[in-house]
């Protein structure tokens, strides 16, 4: 049997973003459980800032893999909780460079906290080298499509 003749549903289904939306949906619940009034994509944003602080707009899209559109949004809502700051770049007035605030990285290590939780209970019954054989496959998908 080759890999195309594998149950369609069920592999269309995976790679389609049912798990991703239902990790989602889990973190929601974890962060609203945890006091934590954020979203699974608001976390992303803070996570890719804790990763790399001060990076624009266009980089955090790309980082993120989020249109412009909904990046604006983002920060927008980010920066209306006093998450995030935008701050026009030195070297070009007409980009914004997006940086954490001290409350942004309280929020986001306690959310860290609670996403670990759900990864947990997601990875539940899978051993590291299945883990790591999933990474390198859908890693590999993500380039073919790239």
């Amino acid at each position: 049997m080759t890999a195309l003749e594998l149950d369609q549903q069920v592999v269309f289904g995976i790679l389609s973003g049912r798990a991703s939306t239902a990790i989602a949906r889990r973190l929601y619940r974890e962060f609203r459980l945890n006091g934590l009034q954020i979203t699974p994509e608001q976390w992303v944003i803070l996570m890719a800032l804790t990763n790399k602080d001060g990076i624009t707009q266009q980089e955090l899209a790309i980082t993120t893999y989020k249109d412009k559109p909904s990046i604006t949004r983002l920060i927008n809502n980010l920066e209306k909780q006093s998450l995030v700051v935008r701050s026009s770049s030195k070297s070009d007035k007409r980009m914004n460079q997006i940086y954490i605030t001290k409350s942004g990285l309280f929020l986001y290590e306690k959310a860290h906290l609670a996403a670990i939780n759900v990864m947990k209970d997601a990875l539940y019954g899978l051993i590291e080298d299945d883990i790591r054989m999933g990474e390198r496959i859908l890693k590999q998908i993500f380039k073919n499509l790239a």
